[in-house]
């Protein structure tokens, strides 16, 4: 019995554990390590409402091991329960001006883990896909967990 106990403490200990969030900063750019994933969804119009009629996309997102979250105060609106989601896949942006270079490396990397450097941000409309974004300003293959 005693065994039975301890063992459901650990499991629920365990879960909480893994559940647990990370809090980045908005501001400023930080380093992301995880798998550059390619993602297939649905775009415009509806981004998934009407499969029938919305268009078929593919982007990259990073996949990293624990999700993360940007500091979220709630907006009152009908979604206020989805605004201040954490993620653990963020759609990659590359709006420098080095982006066309960056995205080409980023898809030689599919499937790789990288290091990449980008001010997080959370998204605001339905075509980031993603609860959170990174808008991506270095990329470089990743040494962590080798």
């Amino acid at each position: 019995m005693k065994a039975v106990v301890f063992f459901s403490i650990f499991l629920c200990a365990f879960q909480m554990a893994n559940a647990q969030k990370i809090i980045v900063p908005a501001d400023r750019p930080i380093v992301l390590n995880g798998t550059i994933r390619k993602i297939h969804g649905y775009g415009p119009p509806g981004y998934g409402e009407n499969k029938r009629t919305d268009a078929r996309i593919t982007y990259l997102v990073i996949e990293l091991p624990r999700p993360i979250n940007i500091p979220c105060i709630p907006e009152k609106s009908e979604w206020a329960s989805i605004d201040c989601r954490a993620a653990k896949q963020l759609k990659l942006f590359f709006f420098s001006r080095s982006g066309d270079e960056l995205e080409k490396t980023a898809k030689k990397l599919i499937g790789q883990r990288v290091a990449l450097t980008g001010t997080v941000k959370r998204a605001d409309t339905a075509g980031e896909m993603t609860p959170l974004y990174i808008d991506v300003t270095v990329i470089e293959r990743s040494t962590e967990g080798l």
